[in-house]
């Protein structure tokens, strides 16, 4: 596939990824108006409700504006992104609207999924089947990303088991569970999502094992790729694995009075 495609395909995984997980939690909903898809898990997280801009828009101050107050009127923390080079004209209306970039997030690929190789790593990954098994992923992801564990218990939500093309895995080491990641598919993507390791356990390879897990079930389900949005923390670590930085999602926060 030529880089064009293997982009839109990328975007597509991860629009979806949203229409998915955010209506499957309690408060989560999901909109989308002339462009804009405004997905709202109902948490009070800023990168967990996300206005994106999927196509250039026709009228983006507007929809923009319309944005900001859909997740207003939750009363929810939110960010704006867009990726690069599609609609400079959008950024520039976030601007005018009272938002201000704040950074950019690496989209990145793998393509073929041919050249995956799992590294060997002291880790037990199970999939996640029962409500007690998500108990501990919340409790693991929450602790995992730094967020207090009340709110990781919100992610225990019974209609994230079960959802078509989507899997949950929780990894365990010395008899704990220690390291989480998720795989949505769709459009031929294998989408690697929540990739998370208990700050006690890192620099473990433990992340690097979780992503391969998530790939090679992808690729037995015959995705053609596989995409994710990498940390900070993470960009080493799926360089090394053989992803590549493609695109980028520029974001966009409400500006701070």
């Amino acid at each position: 596939m030529i880089d064009e495609e293997l982009i839109a395909r990328a975007d597509a995984n991860y629009y979806e990824s949203m229409r998915i997980i955010a209506p499957a939690l309690g408060d989560g909903e999901v909109r989308e108006r002339g462009g804009l898809l405004l997905a709202a898990t109902g948490l009070p997280v800023a990168f967990l409700n996300i206005a994106f801009v999927t196509r250039p828009l026709r009228d983006p101050e507007a929809l923009i504006r319309q944005a900001i107050a859909f997740f207003a009127e939750r009363k929810l923390p939110y960010i704006l992104r867009a990726r690069e080079n599609l609609d400079s004209t959008a950024e520039r209306a976030a601007a005018a609207c009272g938002l201000h970039y704040s950074d950019t997030v690496p989209g990145m690929v793998l393509h073929p999924m041919s050249s995956t190789a799992r590294r060997s790593a002291p880790l037990e990954i199970r999939r996640v089947e029962d409500m007690e098994a998500l108990e501990t992923y919340a409790e693991v992801l929450a602790g995992g990303f730094d967020m207090p564990p009340e709110l990781g218990r919100r992610f225990v939500a019974e209609q994230l088991l079960g959802i078509p093309d989507s899997h949950l895995y929780l990894g365990h080491a010395e008899g704990r569970p220690v390291a989480t990641s998720a795989l949505v598919m769709s459009h031929r993507v294998a989408g690697v999502y929540n990739v998370a390791t208990l700050p006690a356990y890192r620099r473990r390879g433990f992340g690097e094992a979780m992503t391969w897990y998530a790939v090679e079930e992808g690729a037995e389900a015959g995705c053609l790729m596989a995409s994710l949005q990498s940390s900070e923390m993470g960009y080493p670590v799926y360089e090394r694995m053989g992803f590549r930085r493609i695109t980028g999602y520029r974001t966009y926060i409400a500006t701070q009075e």
